[in-house]
């Protein structure tokens, strides 16, 4: 349906009531980013992949091998920050994600901002831009929703519902992919919907544009992206509208041609044999037993992520039963926006194929179908609404609901936080924080790392940086770590030992201490800390 033009007080009432949802959004927003005290691997390779001119992983930045190889602090800021005269290097960062197994297009972004402030290292680096996207992304669930339910009060819920969910808050602190991935997510909806309602040729080159920007993002984009064009496809069919059929079809195809000019190794990515790979989602679509408790674990993710939405939902078809003869009576009189499940089923079709197929059972995965199951909401409140028009008090009574979907939502996330915060996180022992303040206090003394692998690295990068510089070496009886021990000096070491056989080099701390021991001149030693894949302890004479 077209837009239509309000008078003055009623489109100031909408807009006032927009802003003043996105403000409570915000503030939530930021205080949360302002508590967010770490990250864990994947966020420091946002950093590196983005702004290391030395190559996509440490073991580039240490020429190539990490055996016996010194990083000093230097050598690691170099990887997650941009430095003087490497400003704006977008190559760098497109040979960094041919060797990753992730397209550029977020990288690209990250980038930008970071040349912004060089040799900056800071968690708001990536918080800003993702505050940035959550925005937008909140202003397109505005759109799409109106568009689909012409219902200011139906698009004002599902954004309040989105933007104060635990699923929302987490994509928005994740600093990775995935705020952007939520954004062309919402936005192919939105054009969608708007060819669905009128064919105009902008709607063609913007879905074409929107499918290549969003595979260019995050190849899991693609889910969503075939349901709702598969469903378009049926709608449009079903109305004869075939020339509609056929240009959207090319535009959508256009979409991922232009992916495979702009990157071609997407074809290396999708076709390897990696953990992030085509051949791994081959790989879990294959285990069938696992079906069923996959299912599960991410329909709990969803359900948990997002209780407001949940029993917002569950409140609204209540209602709807108890007036079901108002909405029989209104199907007949009235147009009811049946055409909006063109729209939001395809996103539980996702669900189930990411489900099925992700290499992790991690709720990233649908960070960015958030949105629509939020939207999912607006459709029994706009069934509703149209039931029941016009009763007495419309506006005081459309107010309180959206005050008790805030105040329910604000209840929840308050009671669970979202997830990446990291003041304490149920996977480690203590908070990053902790990690900080036991790496600073003994940052004078020598640091050796125990792995054959850049991920412990990784992981462990913020705590390094408290270290004038670390000795990575596989080998405890290395000459070349006792010339490292000699020119540092010192009564008191630090070691790291990669314990991780799933994503490292998975070495056992019972065997790699007492070696340590008894090739150098200490004595002993206590842990200091685990973090996931490693463990650090202190060593003394």
């Amino acid at each position: 349906m077209s837009p239509k033009k309000l008078p003055k007080k009623e489109a100031a009432l909408r807009w006032g009531a927009l802003l003043a949802v996105l403000l409570l959004i915000l503030s939530v927003s930021l205080l949360f980013a302002a508590r967010k005290n770490g990250m864990f691997i994947d966020e420091i390779y946002t950093y590196g992949l983005s702004n290391s001119a030395r190559g996509a992983y440490l073991e580039d930045v240490a020429g190539g091998s990490l055996q016996d190889a010194v990083l000093t602090r230097q050598d690691l800021l170099d990887y997650v920050v941009v430095n003087e005269g490497e400003t704006l290097d977008f190559a760098s960062v497109y040979r960094n994600q041919v060797q990753d197994v992730h397209p550029p297009l977020y990288y690209w972004l990250f980038h930008t901002v970071a040349s912004l402030t060089p040799e900056v290292f800071s968690k708001w680096t990536g918080l800003g831009l993702d505050l940035l996207l959550f925005l937008l992304t909140l202003l397109a669930l505005w759109r799409l929703c109106l568009a689909l339910f012409d219902s200011p009060f139906a698009a004002l819920l599902a954004v309040l519902l989105y933007g104060l969910s635990a699923l929302g808050l987490a994509a928005m602190l994740l600093i990775r992919m995935y705020m952007l991935m939520s954004l062309f997510t919402v936005l192919l909806a939105l054009w969608i919907t708007r060819l669905m309602q009128r064919e105009r040729w902008q709607y063609y080159v913007l879905i074409g544009l929107t499918v290549f920007l969003g595979l260019l993002t995050q190849y899991y984009f693609v889910f969503y992206a075939f349901f709702v064009c598969a469903a378009y496809v049926f709608w449009a069919a079903a109305k004869k509208r075939w020339r509609s059929l056929g240009l959207f079809a090319l535009s959508a195809f256009a979409g991922e041609g232009l992916l495979l000019l702009v990157f071609p190794a997407c074809i290396a990515h999708l076709t390897a044999d990696k953990l992030v790979s085509g051949g791994n989602a081959l790989e879990q679509l294959s285990l069938l037993s696992q079906y069923k408790t996959r299912l599960l674990l991410f329909f709990h993710e969803l359900v948990h992520g997002m209780k407001a939405a949940v029993l917002a939902a569950l409140g609204l078809l209540a209602l709807l039963l108890v007036f079901c003869k108002k909405l029989r009576a209104s199907a007949k009189e009235k147009k009811l926006p049946w055409s909006a499940l063109v729209i939001l089923l395809p996103a539980f079709a996702a669900l189930v194929v990411v489900a099925l197929v992700s290499p992790v059972t991690e709720q990233r995965y649908i960070y960015n179908l958030a949105p629509l199951f939020a939207a999912c909401v607006g459709f029994p409140a706009a069934l509703l609404e149209r039931s029941l028009r016009p009763f007495p008090r419309e506006r005081l009574w459309k107010a309180g609901a959206l005050l008790a979907a805030a105040g329910l939502s604000l209840w929840f996330v308050r009671a669970e936080p979202p997830r990446y915060l990291y003041p304490v996180d149920p996977c480690y022992v203590d908070s990053y924080a902790e990690y900080d303040a036991r790496a600073a206090a003994h940052g004078s003394d020598p640091c050796l790392y125990l792995t054959g692998y850049f991920a412990p690295l990784t992981q462990d990068l913020g705590e390094l940086l408290y270290f004038p510089d670390v000795f990575v070496t596989e080998d405890p009886d290395s000459p070349a770590l006792d010339a490292y021990l000699e020119a540092r000096g010192g009564d008191e070491c630090v070691v790291y030992i990669d314990v991780s056989e799933a994503w490292s080099s998975g070495f056992d701390p019972e065997e790699m201490l007492p070696a340590l021991i008894a090739t150098t001149d200490y004595t002993d030693w206590e842990p200091l800390y685990e973090n996931g894949l490693s463990v650090a302890y202190l060593l003394r004479k």
